[in-house]
């Protein structure tokens, strides 16, 4: 099973319920579909500057909405060195889960796994848990799969209200987590 499955499936955030229930289905759907697609095309820019592509035309190329919060995430992009993996498919036999993540790299010096995510409105730590999860189980997977601890996980996070932001965390903070998702998605099962 993917990551990505196994917190999908999870229930929902009060605040997602909410906020769905308010502005309708049709809304919410048409909402999340240009986040879905805004988050990609930041992706393909990220991943093309840290690749050291060529990028002369990233409003053409990547549209303007993900030219402009890659802009605003460059700062934050420049703390990342010594690039171990980028979009890598990693593996847990241990916890039967699979998944991509964004990018293996030091990040202010520290052996990190760093994730890109972009938004409407700029996010708290409280709304952005099950990245952390995600972050954190990327972390086991590559510690078991290469022998090299991760030491921080970063979700650098640009939004469309002109903020960014790197949410810099422990894995072993968000771990308990990770299990307690882990034997859920096993009880709906």
């Amino acid at each position: 099973m993917s990551i990505t499955t196994l917190l999908h499936s999870l229930p929902s955030s009060p605040g997602l319920a909410e906020w769905r229930e308010r502005v309708g289905e049709d809304v919410a759907n048409h909402m999340m579909t240009s986040g879905a697609i805004r988050g990609t095309k930041l992706h393909n820019a990220v991943e093309a500057y840290l690749s050291n592509k060529p990028m002369q035309n990233i409003k053409q190329e990547y549209g303007v909405t993900a030219a402009g919060l890659f802009e605003l995430m460059q700062p934050e992009l420049d703390h990342i060195d010594n690039i171990m993996a980028i979009e890598e498919q990693i593996y847990s036999a241990k916890l039967e889960i699979a998944g991509t993540t964004d990018c293996v790299a030091e990040f202010d010096g520290m052996l990190s796994i760093i994730d890109f995510k972009s938004s409407t409105w700029m996010k708290d730590e409280e709304y952005i848990k099950d990245y952390l999860i995600q972050a954190t189980f990327y972390s086991v997977a590559w510690e078991e799969l290469t022998g090299q601890k991760i030491e921080q996980i970063v979700i650098i996070m640009a939004s469309e209200d002109g903020k960014v932001k790197a949410f810099k965390s422990k894995p072993t903070e968000h771990i308990e987590k990770l299990n307690e998702a882990i034997e859920e998605y096993k009880r709906q099962l």
